[in-house]
């Protein structure tokens, strides 16, 4: 789990660098049916799966936003879901801390960013498909950032760094994502 960041960045690298070169087996291109790169344009348009994108960095971005969608949509869920057991663990996991008297409203401030986060992204992901705009991935990846380092303080504040350095490549993840939009 550790190197699936490092494991995508090779993909994406390795798949860049296979689409740009003309790769000819009996006079006829490998590289002519997914995706589809239009020659000659500066912006590298693609299609794939009959969905056009305006280059791969958006394409990259749109995956970036669903596997945030995905993390925090299911972690906002089962904040809500299972909202007993959570207090349980962070009355626990706080119990040492200035956070004790306030984990509960905590919980609760955590669920509704994360859900709010989850859902922008996953909005954001219809609009570059259909509008061609990541503005919405923008703002949900940045809303998501300030719920990473929220989750990043309290696990710091606990003492459980583990706990914290795990959210560090949730966090370089959705940085990379920021950092290509603009």
């Amino acid at each position: 789990m550790k190197y699936w960041l490092t494991i995508l960045c090779i993909i994406i690298i390795s798949h860049s660098l296979t689409a740009q070169q003309n790769i000819k087996i009996n006079k006829t291109s490998v590289i002519e049916s997914f995706p589809k790169i239009k020659k000659g344009d500066s912006r590298g348009e693609i299609s794939l799966l009959g969905i056009k994108f305006k280059d791969t960095m958006v394409l990259c971005q749109i995956l970036i936003a669903l596997m945030m969608t995905i993390t925090f949509i299911q972690s906002g869920l089962d904040k809500l879901i299972d909202r007993k057991g959570n207090l349980e663990f962070f009355k626990s996991h706080f119990a040492h801390t200035p956070l004790k008297s306030v984990y509960s409203v905590g919980l609760s401030i955590l669920t509704i960013l994360e859900l709010m986060g989850g859902a922008m992204c996953a909005y954001g992901i219809y609009c570059a498909i259909v509008e061609n705009s990541t503005i919405w991935i923008f703002n949900g990846l940045l809303l998501l950032a300030v719920t990473i380092l929220i989750l990043f303080l309290g696990q710091r504040i606990a003492k459980d760094y583990q706990g914290a350095a795990d959210l560090v490549s949730y966090f370089i993840l959705n940085m990379m994502g920021i950092m290509s939009m603009y």
